[in-house]
């Protein structure tokens, strides 16, 4: 008698591939006891890009990309790009930075040939600007060789960007979290409905508070602690690299003035 799956044997087949689909595929950290083979090629991988990007070798970082073009992506736009259109832009036009450093990469395997990877990059231009870039990327591996088919090199324009510690914005308790501004950046009048308390852990705040026609502007250096009440109206803004720690008891809101009507967060 000819053997006949069952609909059970077929589910649970499903559901074990699914399993193993899992196990394969878990982002890996860089500690490189914990990689695999091809995640500790692709380590390599963009562990000598970083040091490309320092040492502003042009062509071995136009080489990295697939021959057939890359998506460029992020930021807004959707493009592919050319191989020897990317090349000659960084053989002619590119302007490498005083110093790099990738934070925070994650590898996922998606087959012998297929990779994506995930983290963030620390760029400090020749100005001395430091800019963090979100990243991300597909790679593919063609006759031994990685390279790069897809890459998004996102931006954070607003120039600010937050990292929790414990607690967040909606559980009732303290919510803790840090907090960086790079120079130039600024946020316009708000109110939160919970006292803020803030300490400057590195670089210089500077906030308007309470009655904004007639505040003055009071200067926070690091180690200064301070509070913001609640429902009181401020504008803050940084001239330098800050480092915030901040503490405000959740739930809570904020609330942006605009010309209109007030946006809540």
């Amino acid at each position: 008698m000819k053997w006949k799956p069952t609909l059970l044997t077929l589910v649970l087949s499903v559901v074990q591939l699914s399993a193993d689909a899992q196990v394969t595929s878990k982002p890996s950290s860089q500690n490189d006891a914990d990689l695999t083979a091809v995640e500790r090629e692709i380590k390599q991988f963009y562990d000598s890009y970083a040091e490309d990007l320092r040492q502003q070798r042009r062509e071995e970082i136009a080489n990295r990309y697939d021959q057939r073009g890359f998506f460029s992506i992020g930021n807004g736009r959707k493009e592919l790009v050319a191989f020897e259109a990317n090349k000659s832009r960084y053989l002619k036009e590119w302007t490498g930075p005083k110093a790099f450093e990738w934070r925070d990469l994650s590898f996922e395997v998606l087959s012998p040939t297929a990779a994506s990877v995930v983290g963030l990059g620390d760029w400090t231009a020749a100005s001395g600007q430091k800019i963090v870039i979100a990243y991300s990327a597909l790679l593919t591996k063609q006759a031994g060789q990685w390279r790069i088919r897809v890459e998004d090199e996102s931006v954070n324009s607003s120039g600010m960007a937050s990292k929790n510690i414990s607690g967040d914005r909606s559980t009732p308790g303290i919510w803790k979290y840090t907090f960086t501004a790079q120079a130039g950046a600024s946020i316009a009048a708000h109110r939160h409905t919970s006292e803020m308390k803030i300490t400057v852990k590195s670089g210089r705040k500077y906030i308007l508070m309470g009655d904004l026609d007639n505040a003055k502007v009071q200067r926070f250096e690091a180690g200064s602690t301070f509070v913001i009440p609640a429902n009181t109206w401020h504008v803050e803004w940084w001239e330098t690299e800050t480092v915030e720690e901040i503490e405000i008891m959740a739930p809570t809101r904020t609330e942006r003035a605009t010309p209109t009507t007030p946006r809540v967060l």
